[in-house]
C-alpha cells in the first residue's frame, strides 16, 4: 500500500509499504479521509519530538472496514467508521476512572512511533470504532477528532447559558469550540485572533464580535464589547504566553479560563491575576472515549457547519508539498483532508 512517510525534519515521501494485517480484535480500515492536524505540521517541522521518524502520521480519520481479524464482530465489511485514535488499555487506574485519554499504557495513532492514517490502510482495535452514518461522508467523519478536542474543553467550561464567552485562537480548534459553544445558548461569543481572514470565518460561523490584538488594545476591546462586565468564560486555543495571560486578565472576578492550546511548554503567568480575583484556570486534554462517541453523533447530525472547516481535499502525493505550504501560509487553511483513494 501507499503511505505518506515522515522521514525527518521537513521530509515527507510517499512510499510503498506492506499493508497491515488485523490482529485479534482488530479490523483493517481503508482510509477515505484523514485530516492534517496542526500538531502534524509541528511534527513535520521537527519541533515537538512527538513524531519520531520513520513513521506515518495521521490521527483524524475515517474510512471503511475491509477485513476483520479474529474475534472482531461488531462491524461488518463495507461499513463506514470513524476511528477514535487513542488506543487505551481499559485496565489502568485512569481508564477505570473513565479518563481513557490519560491511559497509562496508551498508544496514539500517528504520534511518536505509532503509525497513523496517512496511508491507504490501517489496522485498528474494533473497540475504537464508531459507526459513520450512510448519509455522511468520510471527510466529515475525519473532523470528529478536532471537534472532540473542542468538546472536552467546552464540557469543562460548565453551564454557558446566558454567559459571555471568549474564544482565543481562530484556527481549527477555535472554530470547533465556537460552534459547540453556540449550542450551549451563551449570551455572547467573542473571538480573538491575529488573522483577519480567520476572524472573518468566525463571523460566518456565528461569533458576535471579534478582536485582533495586533490592531487594537485587547483589554480595551473586551471592556468595550462587554460594557465593562468582562468575560465569564475564556477558552484558550493557542497555548503561548501572551494569549494565556490574556485568557486570565479578561475575566470578571470569579471567572474561568479553560486552556486547550499548548504551543509553548513553559511561560510566565501573573499569579495575582488568578489569586486576587478568585479566578480559575482549567486544563483540557483531548477527550474520553465516551466523549468521542458523543461528538461523532453531533458531527454527523448535520447541525454543525462542518463544510466551513474543510479548506481543501488532497491526495497523498499532494500532501508532500501542502504540508510546507500550511507552515508558510497558515492563514490560508483551516482543515486539509487527505484522501488516500485519490
Amino acid at each position: 500500500m501507499k503511505a505518506l512517510r515522515y522521514l525527518g525534519e521537513k521530509t515527507l515521501e510517499v512510499q510503498e509499504i506492506a499493508a497491515p494485517e488485523p490482529k485479534k480484535g482488530e479490523v483493517l480500515v481503508k482510509v477515505k479521509g484523514c485530516g492534517i492536524c496542526g500538531s502534524d505540521v509541528h511534527g513535520y517541522l521537527g519541533l515537538t519530538g512527538r513524531r519520531l521518524p520513520p513513521m506515518t502520521m495521521g490521527h483524524e480519520f475515517a474510512g471503511e472496514v475491509v477485513k476483520r481479524g479474529p474475534e472482531a464482530e461488531r462491524f461488518g465489511v463495507g461499513e463506514k467508521v470513524i476511528v477514535q485514535p487513542i488506543h487505551f488499555c481499559g485496565e489502568c487506574e485512569n481508564c477505570k476512572d473513565g479518563l481513557t485519554m490519560l491511559c497509562l499504557n496508551k498508544r496514539f495513532f500517528g504520534v511518536l512511533t505509532q503509525d497513523g492514517a496517512m496511508a491507504e490502510y490501517i489496522a485498528v482495535p474494533e473497540k475504537l470504532l464508531y459507526k459513520l452514518p450512510e448519509d455522511s461522508n468520510c471527510y466529515v467523519g475525519a473532523l470528529t477528532e478536532p471537534y472532540a478536542v473542542a468538546y472536552g474543553a467546552v464540557l469543562k467550561a460548565g453551564d454557558l447559558e446566558g454567559k459571555t464567552v471568549l474564544v482565543i485562537g481562530a484556527g481549527t480548534i477555535g472554530a470547533c469550540v465556537l460552534q459547540l459553544v453556540k449550542t450551549k445558548k451563551p449570551d455572547k461569543i467573542i473571538v480573538s485572533d491575529l488573522s483577519d481572514a480567520r476572524l472573518r470565518t468566525t463571523k460566518e460561523l456565528g461569533a458576535d464580535a471579534v478582536i485582533n490584538p495586533a490592531k487594537e488594545d485587547f483589554m480595551e476591546a473586551v471592556a468595550e464589547i462587554t460594557g465593562g462586565a468582562m468575560i465569564d468564560i475564556s477558552i484558550e486555543c493557542v497555548g503561548v504566553q501572551a494569549t494565556a495571560n490574556q485568557s486570565i486578565q479578561c475575566l470578571r472576578v470569579g471567572g474561568t479560563a479553560v486552556w486547550v492550546g499548548m504551543s509553548q511548554k513553559e511561560m510566565t503567568i501573573n499569579m495575582q491575576d488568578v489569586v486576587c480575583s478568585a479566578r480559575r484556570v482549567l486544563g483540557s486534554f483531548n477527550y474520553t472515549h465516551e466523549e468521542f462517541g458523543q461528538v461523532a453523533e453531533i458531527v454527523t447530525s448535520g447541525k454543525l457547519a462542518t463544510d466551513k472547516l474543510i479548506t481543501k481535499v488532497i491526495s497523498l502525493q499532494e500532501a508532500v508539498e501542502v504540508f510546507d505550504d500550511i507552515h508558510k501560509n497558515p492563514d490560508a487553511y483551516l482543515k486539509v483532508i487527505i484522501d488516500p483513494t485519490l
